[in-house]
């Protein structure tokens, strides 16, 4: 029960999600793909956390910040979902070649390592920060400039999104605090940020539920 298990399972379910019962609105507007990329970086950055490679992570931090190009409409969410598959496939290859080496393929100096293993996925979550924070300074109050690309998600057509949105921004303190805390007070913070990460699935339904 930690943060980052929390965020591979958001991944894994917001996929699963969007290529069931939410894939009639990718097919009746092909502006929501940018929720097939999405999940995969969260799938490939909870990877990193559990694979434990410098490698790996590194791969995750570049995934991460996919979340700026894609939130301020420079692509399609197919080029997006195509260049997140492809660091998903690279993180895997690259975990698989590293299972039984002794040595990572990633070895800097032990001061420079131990420096980046604390800090490549701190720089990956933040990297998934971004997504809310275009959400709620950009696209929030001005959502016209990124319609080629993106629907109108803003105050009043999309709170599933808001919600989301803004726990996420709860989530990434959380995360990165995991890392260094164990407890404050009597509450776990690793099951603090799993907890928060469950929530920030079942938020968003309920809200859909109750436009229905």
């Amino acid at each position: 029960m930690t943060a980052g298990s929390g965020i591979l399972i958001q991944g894994v379910l917001w996929f699963i999600f969007w290529i069931g019962p939410a894939f009639p609105f990718y097919q009746a507007d092909p502006r929501w793909g940018h929720n097939f990329a999405m999940p995969i970086v969260f799938i490939i950055v909870g990877l990193a956390y559990h694979f434990r490679k410098l490698s790996s992570q590194l791969v995750a931090v570049f995934a991460s910040f996919l979340t700026i190009p894609t939130f301020l409409a420079f692509w399609s969410g197919i080029e997006a979902t195509l260049a997140a598959s492809i660091l998903l496939v690279i993180n895997i290859i690259l975990y698989l070649a590293e299972r039984r080496r002794e040595v990572e393929l990633m070895n800097p100096r032990p001061r420079l390592k131990a420096w980046l293993k604390i800090h490549f996925l701190n720089f990956a979550y933040i990297g998934l920060a971004h997504m809310a924070l275009i959400f709620f300074l950009v696209r929030w109050y001005n959502p016209q400039p990124f319609l080629n690309y993106l629907p109108v998600e803003s105050r009043v057509a999309d709170w599933p999104t808001a919600a989301f949105d803004l726990m996420l921004l709860v989530l990434t303190p959380i995360a990165v605090m995991e890392r260094y805390v164990k407890k404050v007070g009597r509450i776990e913070v690793s099951k603090l940020g799993f907890v928060w990460a469950m929530l920030m699935i079942i938020v968003p339904l309920l809200i859909i539920v109750t436009q229905r």
